[in-house]
């Protein structure tokens, strides 16, 4: 297969007598990465078309399938989605959530068959080249009303999901720009392309998309400080002029003052708050109490996926039930590990992300330096996701789990005993 290091061909597209799994695989992971920023159902039925062709080069010998330090950490945590189940008042809607977690084989799908340098690279720039059109489209039908609060929201159905699939897509072409050697006017190219996401993530005024983005975006500095030190000075102007030009940008960035949110803890949803913002980190803070009020019950396995609405209607008083006030989730990964598998769930996550984190610093750390800037990206794309979570249950949104995994894989992946060519 031509994408994968064992061929010795060089060809970029198998010819056409090869087996067609190579070109569905091929096909699969390119529809992939050119629909994952507008659209979910193209997004599923590509990668599923993917896995079909995997599974047939498999079953020839063509591909294997690696271990990692982290598959163990992984397995443990889809065992405490299990055993929450059996806790649950209902234990077959829990038992169904297990599911939702095999958004990691997005990872492994990229990171088992050690895709080519240059098959990678042409999905990489197919993903950003689609972002950027993206986020063309929506920047350029929201910026004639950037003073009236309007959130970007692209092709989702909602600004949260696509603020966050651009930020990991900002993110991805800065490290890209940043690793590799271009010409003046490629350069020129990407760099329009990176000022339309970073506006866009900024126009979707959602602050767990920022909050992704620029944790993100340090990760990256700490690989490259010289060439991302400009691109911080530029982001933070564009950041201030949005800053100053739109009210309601003062506001959400407002959202951020947690003494203010703490201040309207003791009062009820009926209070007047001073901006949609503040009033926003209440609501956060109020799910977060009865979260921890929901976990006395099964403390050490937690209420059970999809219970948490259950139990929320349990608490709830007459005026959240009439003005929908009734959350399904809690607007936090940690907390929505906690809630609805218990602490053992909650530390079972803890695991995961210490020893994915710990697996790319060490492949960092023994690889060649060449291959060293590949790593430095996957983290960023790993930590950035990882701070969606501190505002919003990021985990739970498909969208952006499926391309945080796929990133992430993508960028871990390479040929062994391979130079990657710039």
């Amino acid at each position: 297969m031509n994408t994968i290091s064992s061929c010795n061909s060089d060809q970029l597209f198998p010819p056409a007598d090869k087996n067609w799994a190579d070109k569905l695989f091929i096909a699969g992971l390119l529809l992939y990465a050119f629909c994952s920023s507008f659209s979910i159902a193209a997004s599923q039925i590509s990668l599923g078309l993917a896995v079909i062709a995997y599974v047939a080069l498999y079953r020839s010998g063509r591909v294997g399938i690696k271990s990692t330090a982290f598959d163990n950490a992984y397995a443990f945590l889809v065992l405490t989605v299990v055993l929450s189940a059996f806790r649950a008042e209902m234990p077959m809607r829990a038992l169904n959530e297990a599911r939702s977690f095999m958004t990691i084989l997005c990872l492994y799908l990229v990171f088992w068959p050690n895709l080519r340098t240059e098959f990678r690279e042409l999905l990489v720039k197919t993903f950003v080249a689609s972002s950027a059109l993206v986020a063309l489209i929506s920047c350029s039908k929201l910026f004639q009303n950037l003073g009236e609060g309007r959130h970007a929201q692209g092709f989702f159905s909602m600004s949260i999901t696509y603020g966050e699939c651009q930020a990991l897509a900002a993110l991805t072409l800065i490290f890209y720009l940043v690793s590799h050697s271009h010409s003046l006017k490629k350069k020129l190219l990407l760099s329009m392309a990176l000022m339309l996401m970073v506006t866009a993530v900024i126009l979707s005024f959602t602050r767990g998309a920022w909050l992704g983005f620029a944790s993100g975006l340090f990760v990256l500095a700490a690989g490259f400080p010289r060439k991302i030190l400009p691109m911080l000075l530029v982001f933070s102007l564009l950041a201030m002029l949005a800053f100053n030009f739109s009210p309601y940008m003062r506001e959400r960035v407002a959202g951020f003052n947690v003494s203010k949110i703490l201040d309207t803890a003791d009062k009820s949803f009926d209070q007047k708050f001073d901006t949609v913002a503040v009033m926003s980190g209440f609501h956060r803070l109020y799910i977060w109490l009865r979260g921890f009020t929901m976990i006395r019950t099964s403390p050490c396995f937690g209420v059970g996926a999809k219970n948490i609405k259950y139990h929320y209607n349990l608490l709830a008083n007459d005026y959240e039930r009439q003005n929908g006030l009734i959350w399904n989730h809690q607007h936090n990964n940690f907390m929505q590990m906690l809630v609805a598998f218990g602490f053992l769930g909650l530390i079972a996550f803890f695991y995961f992300i210490i020893l994915i984190c710990k697996y790319i610093l060490n492949k960092s750390q023994k690889d060649h330096p060449e291959h060293n800037r590949y790593y430095m990206g996957a983290l960023a794309v790993f930590i950035c996701f990882m701070a969606f979570g501190l505002t919003e249950n990021a985990w739970g949104d498909e969208e952006v789990g499926m391309m945080a995994f796929f990133l992430t894989g993508l960028l871990l992946s390479r040929p062994e005993g391979s130079m990657p060519q710039s």
